[in-house]
């Protein structure tokens, strides 16, 4: 009957092993040897038996039990796991290919099952297999070495194996009945040694003699104290050792998580650094495109300078006392204003501006051949040979969105959003007439407005004091005008470059942010994934010291 703090350390072992079998599923680590270990947890103490062939196991277990029920040999003889409990009358039914169940009456059979194993380190590599696929489920281990070849190399390398387990040990060395008092001396001062380095610890280590146990010497062959050691475990340690074998399984089980999760999520963030390069791309990309797009608007509002520019030398040739008849016939001064002012400004204006729409219609497609050398070439990021399916995706969509993209739509479109911007301003007609023919238009009103500026000088008989003042105010009406139309296009300019900037980021963010998403998203459960199975091994760790 288990006390009050046992069964409550049971009910924490059992939730924190259901904790872990969700968590090792959802990792995808291979489960059984926990599964197994919870049903265990509601069986018989597993005694099991584990050593090299030949060392003398299935000989000292036929010692303990008092009978020739285990075939003995030089040569590997044990090729299933026997698993030996209580039954009334000897008993042998095979489970499977593997697995044998006898039955044996005898007493310390009740309190225990003791398991024989298939030596290791044999030719027979498939014994090894067994045995280490049958160890998780041991509650206790006998680890027997022989006498006369005493912890050797693949001994302690099968010890580390049980230890990564978190299973307790005894060693037993046999066979010493082929050695002098010194010279089993010498070995149990080297077993000691060797165990203390493999396992961080002596554990309780038993010299037998399983053969002097076979021939009748009974207190020679120091069986006893063995099989008393084993009682006492069962009666005052045996609960906690149940308890905290499955705890070490689930240990082992984080350990092994760790390295397959920790190279998911450093492959997930190498990963993670290409869309983080096309982050930076894009950021500057962005930044470039509007530095250098306002060479491209000064070189369109140049065209309107020099309309003004014009314009004004214009007047100051035209409008003099001396010239008193040209400016009385009108209509040949208005289009002498057209003539010599504005005509080819408009086309220039129109020429400029395409041009602009152009270039920035090539710094798009530009973008999109940076990314993919980025995705090629750039030095840190992978090897070329090592692409994630995720780096696989976005490559194709960038290539895909590079075949098909069109420069020459691109800056239609783009000149439609100049038209689209320059709606409701003194340029609206342009969706109608275009913007070539709609500026010659505005400068045509902008020179009958400057020229109405003198319809009333020339028959007043101040005209020589009242002209160069009509003349300032013709050159300040012609700046305030043309200033309003270079207003108004470079608004319309800068409105195009941001609905660009949109619009780039939006189709650029689609090539690769939602798979990028999905590695982040990986990267956090990755991530989430190995926290929580690290808290879980330092749990089971937890929980296995205060069983003790």
């Amino acid at each position: 009957m288990l006390d009050s703090k046992t069964l409550a350390l049971a009910q924490d072992v059992r939730a924190l092993l259901a904790r872990g079998l969700d968590a090792l599923a959802r990792v995808g680590i291979e489960t059984e040897p926990l599964k197994q270990a919870l049903l265990d947890l509601e069986g018989p103490f597993l005694l099991v038996v584990a050593g090299e062939f030949n060392s003398g196991k299935s000989s000292l277990l036929n010692a303990l039990l008092g009978g020739d029920f285990l075939k003995e040999g030089v040569t590997p003889t044990t090729d299933r796991i026997n698993l030996i409990g209580y039954g009334p009358e000897p008993k042998l039914e095979p489970q499977s290919p593997e697995l044998v169940l006898i039955q044996l009456p005898h007493p310390l059979l009740k309190d225990v099952r003791l398991v024989d194993t298939p030596g290791t380190n044999a030719i027979l590599q498939h014994h090894q297999v067994l045995t280490e696929k049958f160890l998780p489920r041991a509650d206790l281990i006998l680890f027997v070495t022989s006498a006369d070849r005493p912890f050797t190399q693949s001994e302690a390398d099968f010890l580390n194996f049980i230890r990564s387990w978190g299973k307790k040990v005894v060693l037993v060395i046999n066979k010493i009945d082929l050695l002098t008092e010194a010279e089993l001396q010498q070995v149990l001062e080297f077993v000691q040694k060797g165990a203390d380095q493999t396992l961080g610890h002596i554990p309780p280590i038993f010299s037998v003699s399983a053969r002097r146990a076979r021939q009748g010497s009974t207190a020679q062959s120091h069986i006893p104290e063995l099989e008393t050691h084993i009682r006492q475990v069962l009666t005052r340690e045996a609960a906690l050792l149940k308890l905290g074998s499955p705890l070490g399984v689930l240990a082992r089980l984080c350990e092994e998580a760790r390295p397959a999760l920790e190279n998911k999520l450093k492959e997930a963030e190498k990963q993670l650094a290409t869309c983080r390069e096309l982050d930076n791309l894009l950021r500057r990309h962005e930044e470039r495109t509007r530095r250098d797009f306002s060479g491209q608007v000064a070189l369109a509002l140049q065209a309107i300078d020099e309309v003004r520019t014009r314009g004004e030398r214009w007047l100051d040739e035209k409008v003099r006392f001396s010239k008193f008849l040209e400016l009385l016939q009108s209509s040949k001064l208005k289009q002498s204003f057209i003539d010599d002012v504005v005509k080819g400004a408009n086309q220039d204006i129109e020429r400029r501006v395409l041009e602009a729409m152009n270039w920035l219609a090539k710094r798009d497609r530009e973008l999109l051949e940076d990314a993919l050398s980025l995705l090629r070439e750039a030095p840190g990021l992978r090897q070329t040979e090592q692409v994630g399916p995720e780096e696989r995706t976005i490559a194709g969509n960038l290539e895909e969105a590079l075949r098909s993209f069109d420069a020459e739509a691109e800056a239609i479109q783009l000149r439609d959003f100049i038209q689209e911007s320059l709606r409701g301003t003194a340029l609206a007609e342009v969706g109608v007439m275009g913007l070539g023919l709609t500026i010659l238009l505005v400068a045509q009103k902008i020179a009958f407005d400057i020229l109405g500026i003198f319809a009333t000088v020339f028959g007043a008989i101040l005209a020589t004091s009242i002209l160069p003042r009509r003349k300032e105010t013709a050159k300040a009406r012609l700046r305030e005008r043309l200033a309003e139309l270079r207003s108004t296009l470079e608004q319309a300019l800068s409105e195009t470059l941001d609905t660009e900037m949109q619009r780039t980021r939006e189709r650029f963010n689609g090539l690769y942010r939602t798979p990028c998403t999905r590695l982040e998203n990986s990267r956090d459960t990755t991530l989430a994934q190995l926290q929580q199975t690290e808290q879980l091994r330092t749990e089971a760790l937890e929980l296995r010291r205060r069983l003790g």
